[in-house]
C-alpha cells in the first residue's frame, strides 16, 4: 500500500514538473521588460527639476566633475579600485573649491558619499562605507527639510538599501533581511517610520511618484532574494522566519507596491514550507509570466525550483536543469551570484 501511495504521489509530482517545464518555457520566451522605473532613469528624471533649479555654475560645475564621480563608479565595478580612488578624489575637488551654492553643494555630496561608499564595500572597509551612507543620509535630510526636495526621500530609501548590502556582506543575513523587511514594510504603509536616525513619517512617501515605490520595493525584496539564494534548507527557514516576523505577508494583490515582488515572497514561503504541489504551482504562474520588470526574482525561483528537483529527483527534473543550463547562458541581468550556482557565464550581469 505504501509503495502505491508512494507511486501515486511521484506521478503527481511529475505531471506538476511538466505543466511547470511547459510554462518555463512559455515566460522564458517573453522579452525582459526593464522600465526606466527599474533601470533608475525616472529617478534622474525627477530628479531634473532639483537640478535645474540650481544656480547656473552650480550646474556648470557639478556637470564637469560629475563625469569624474560617473568614472570611479565604472572604475569601481570594474574592479579597477586604484583607477576608482584617483576619480573620486578628483570629482571631490569640487567640493574643495567651494564655489557651489549651499543647496548645490550638499546635492553634490550627497551623491559623491553615495559613490565612494560603493569603493569601500568592494574594499571590504565595511566601517567607512556605512559612515559615508549615514553622511549621506544626513545631508539627503537636510536637502528635504530646508530645501524641500522631497524627491531625495527615494535616496535616502535606497541608501539604506544599501546598509542591507552591507550586512550581507558582513555575513550579518538576519539583521540584512530584518532591515530589507522594514524598509518594505515602511513602503506598505504598515510601519510608520524606519529604524535610521532622521525623520520618517509615512506622510513623506505619499509624495513620491507610486512607480518608483514600486520599483523600490522590487529592488529590496531583490535583495532578500539574492542573500536566500544558494543556502541550504535550514538556514533559509530560519532567515525566512525574520521575514515572517517583520513582513505582513497578504495574498490576493493586497500589496501595492509590487505584485509580483509580492507574489515572489508567498512563492518563498511555500518552498520554505516544503509544500510541494503549492510551490509547484505557484512557480508555474509566476515563470510563464516572463521575466517582465523583475528578472531577478525570476531567476531566483528557477534556482529554487531546481534545488527541488534535485531533492526530488524525478524523471523530468534533469530535462528542466538541461533546459536551464542551456538558457541560462543568454540571459541578461543575471547576478553574479546566480551565474556562480547555475554554473554559466551570463551574457550580461546586474550591476
Amino acid at each position: 500500500m505504501g509503495s502505491i501511495l508512494c507511486q501515486l504521489i511521484t506521478d503527481s509530482y511529475s505531471k506538476l514538473f511538466w505543466a511547470t517545464l511547459e510554462n518555463y518555457q512559455r515566460g522564458c520566451a517573453k522579452p525582459i521588460q526593464i522600465t526606466p522605473e527599474i533601470s533608475g532613469d525616472l529617478f534622474s528624471r525627477k530628479m531634473q527639476p532639483v537640478t535645474e533649479s540650481l544656480p547656473r555654475t552650480d550646474k556648470l560645475l557639478m556637470n564637469k566633475f560629475n563625469n569624474a564621480r560617473e568614472r570611479g563608479l565604472i572604475a569601481t565595478r570594474r574592479g579597477d579600485l586604484v583607477t576608482a580612488e584617483r576619480a573620486f578624489s578628483a570629482a571631490r575637488v569640487l567640493l574643495e573649491l567651494d564655489k557651489l551654492s549651499l543647496s548645490g553643494s550638499l546635492l553634490y555630496q550627497s551623491f559623491l558619499e553615495q559613490a565612494e561608499s560603493y569603493l569601500d564595500y568592494c574594499r571590504s572597509d565595511f566601517e567607512q562605507a556605512r559612515n559615508r551612507i549615514y553622511a549621506a543620509l544626513a545631508v539627503d535630510e537636510i536637502l528635504e527639510e530646508e530645501y524641500k526636495y522631497n524627491i531625495l526621500l527615494i535616496h535616502r530609501i535606497q541608501l539604506i538599501h544599501n546598509l542591507v548590502r552591507v550586512d550581507a556582506r558582513c555575513m550579518n543575513f538576519e539583521g540584512a533581511i530584518e532591515l530589507a523587511c522594514q524598509i518594505l514594510s515602511y513602503l506598505e504603509a504598515k510601519l510608520e517610520v524606519l529604524p535610521i536616525p532622521g525623520n520618517w513619517g509615512y506622510e513623506r512617501v505619499l509624495r513620491q511618484p507610486a512607480e518608483l515605490v514600486g520599483a523600490m520595493f522590487a529592488q529590496v525584496t531583490g535583495e532578500v532574494a539574492l542573500i536566500l539564494a544558494g543556502k541550504n534548507r535550514q538556514v533559509v527557514g530560519n532567515l525566512f522566519a525574520v521575514v515572517s516576523n517583520n513582513l505582513q505577508l497578504q495574498m490576493n494583490g493586497n500589496c501595492q507596491c509590487h505584485l509580483r515582488a509580492n507574489a515572489w515572497f508567498f512563492i518563498k514561503k511555500a518552498f520554505v514550507s516544503n509544500d510541494v504541489v503549492l510551490f509547484l504551482e505557484r512557480v508555474s504562474q509566476f515563470l510563464s509570466e516572463g521575466r517582465a520588470d523583475t528578472p531577478l526574482l525570476w531567476y531566483a525561483t528557477v534556482i529554487d525550483l531546481i534545488v527541488l528537483c534535485k531533492e526530488l529527483d524525478l524523471p523530468d527534473s534533469e530535462l528542466f536543469m538541461q533546459q536551464v543550463a542551456r538558457d541560462a547562458a543568454t540571459w541578461e541581468h543575471l547576478p553574479q551570484k546566480f551565474s556562480s550556482l547555475l554554473g554559466v557565464h551570463p551574457k550580461a550581469e546586474a550591476a
